[in-house]
């Protein structure tokens, strides 16, 4: 039997059209706050400029203490692999904050961020963060916990500092490094952000 009540007709575009009024455009290009330059638009580079933005004008740090893409190399099952680091603080010429930019939860990605911290220098960098644009995880990375939770939270640059003179940085420990080039492998590489090539291909 034909229904021929108006809100049943059509019912399939209805529901498209909703979606597509509640899902706004994404542009192709982003600004990137630190250059200034128009970058394509990836999901992890709108959360990074996000981060970028709110650590300089929200917690004073200056452009000269951030680094983007930093990379982490290293070989492992006969492949040379590279892995970049979305964002480094450093102060006084030490790093002391690096930064996991990406989509969806943070929990499974807080041994990411700690294991590129124990890569990433010859010591071990103190702090991790996770953030997925809207919610944020401080992390101590020797002891893995969580430090603090939401943007407000992060310290600013003048807190940093005076943390920074309280630190002892930690060499990291020859022993555990495979290790932690083996969980960073593995996350790199079930995102694609890991590039990875044989050796002597």
């Amino acid at each position: 039997m034909k229904c021929n009540r108006p809100d049943f007709v059509n019912v399939d575009s209805i529901f498209k059209k909703d979606i597509t009024e509640d899902r706004p455009e994404l542009p192709d290009k982003l600004t990137d706050c630190l250059t200034g330059k128009e970058i394509p638009f990836s999901n992890r580079d709108n959360i990074r400029q996000k981060a970028l933005k709110f650590l300089i004008e929200e917690k004073g740090y200056l452009k000269a203490d951030i680094s983007v893409d930093r990379e982490i190399r290293f070989e492992i099952d006969g492949l040379d692999t590279l892995s970049p680091v979305d964002i480094s603080i450093s102060l006084d010429n030490n790093t002391l904050v690096v930064w996991k930019c990406t989509s969806g939860s943070l929990v499974s990605r807080e041994r990411q961020i700690i294991a590129s911290a124990r890569l990433l220098e010859e010591y071990v960098v103190p702090f991790g963060v996770v953030t997925n644009g809207k919610d944020l995880e401080l992390l101590d990375t020797l002891s893995e916990k969580i430090i603090s939770e939401g943007f407000t939270s992060f310290p600013s640059r003048q807190e940093l500092l005076e943390k920074s003179k309280d630190l002892s940085l930690r060499p990291k420990g020859n022993r555990k490094i495979s290790n932690e080039q083996r969980i960073l492998y593995t996350y790199d590489a079930i995102s694609c952000h890991a590039y990875c090539k044989k050796e002597n291909s």
